[in-house]
């Protein structure tokens, strides 16, 4: 389908949006600016821990709707968190789902924030993608319904490769900057594969240039300072990425789930044309592409009054999904 340019939505927060979303950001280090009004009722997870197949345990952090106001959840959606970070950063975000009613569990990848696992190694290139299924599985048991599905950047191709390669049933799917294509220079691509042929594990300074992740400073400089986000990473990871985005592009045709793409106009880190090129490969409008003109990457994170847009078009098209739905 043809993407569609986006008409800016109102940025006032939706109903029942903690003060947070209406301000527009979250006291989270590396989370959103400090321009925000902290909410009146902050959302606290509950954490625990899940293991994998292969032994590794990884972090999970799970936010409940506010029972006052939402006796029984609306649904539930599981999140997945970008390249070289850790979920904590999406506490704001968290916050405006459960102001929708979900019930939202994310969890920090293998290698990544408190989980275990080599720091940003990857055994190979499907080990995200099985993770993921492990982690929806026990949602799914836990809360007999299917959840949608968030993911940001490297978790946006995760979910996207999950969702294509139809590894479970999707209720709806929404990717922010998603990474579906890269932008990387001749020499970059050499020392790639010279890298993965020579020494695949050795871990090389993380390429992300924070400069270009918001436009709030505050964003920048917690990120920076977060003793959580990697500062490495290693021709293994970049390896799983490429072959991923190509698979995930190859296999677009094969979406059977609502999604909904929250473009960044002005995204360095990813190539934006890769959103562009996966929904034109979706099957004829059940994919949505909301682009964001001047965004930089994390548009969850960026200042206003960007963010409270993006986060006014994501309730917006999570409301008109929120249908009751059994597993």
């Amino acid at each position: 389908m043809e993407t569609n340019r986006m008409d800016r939505p109102s940025t006032a927060a939706p109903a029942g949006a903690p003060a947070s979303i209406a301000g527009g950001g979250a006291s989270e280090a590396g989370g959103a600016g400090s321009d925000a009004a902290a909410p009146a009722r902050p959302v606290v997870p509950s954490e625990s821990r899940q293991r994998m197949r292969d032994g590794t345990e990884l972090l999970l952090r799970t936010w409940q709707p506010d029972p006052d106001s939402f006796p029984e959840a609306t649904g539930s959606l599981l999140l997945v968190h970008g390249l070289a970070e850790h979920c904590g950063r999406y506490q704001h975000v968290a916050e405006l789902l459960c102001s929708l009613g979900l019930r939202v569990r994310a969890y920090d990848q293998r290698g990544h924030g408190a989980s275990g696992g080599p720091r940003m190694v990857a055994g190979h290139p499907d080990v995200f993608v099985e993770d993921l299924t492990e982690i929806h599985d026990a949602a799914v048991s836990q809360w007999k319904e299917l959840p949608f599905l968030l993911g940001h950047s490297m978790g946006g191709l995760v979910a996207a490769r999950f969702a294509t390669a139809r590894v479970r049933p999707v209720r709806a799917l929404v990717l922010s900057s998603p990474a579906l294509a890269l932008k990387l220079s001749a020499p970059m691509l050499t020392l790639h594969h010279i890298l993965l042929a020579l020494a695949p594990r050795l871990r090389v300074p993380n390429p992300i240039d924070a400069r270009y992740l918001s436009h709030d400073a505050a964003v920048v400089a917690r990120y920076r300072a977060d003793p959580l986000v990697q500062g490495s990473i290693s021709a293994s990871v970049l390896e799983t990425f490429l072959r991923g985005m190509a698979q995930a592009q190859a296999d677009a045709i094969l979406l059977e789930a609502p999604t909904l793409m929250l473009v960044a106009g002005d995204d360095r880190i990813v190539d934006p044309a890769g959103s562009r090129r996966f929904c034109d490969s979706a099957p004829r409008d059940l994919c949505e592409a909301r682009w964001f003109d001047g965004a930089y990457h994390e548009i969850f994170n960026e200042a206003q009054p960007l963010r409270g847009e993006v986060f006014a078009a994501l309730a917006d098209w999570l409301r008109k999904h929120l249908q009751p739905q059994a597993a």
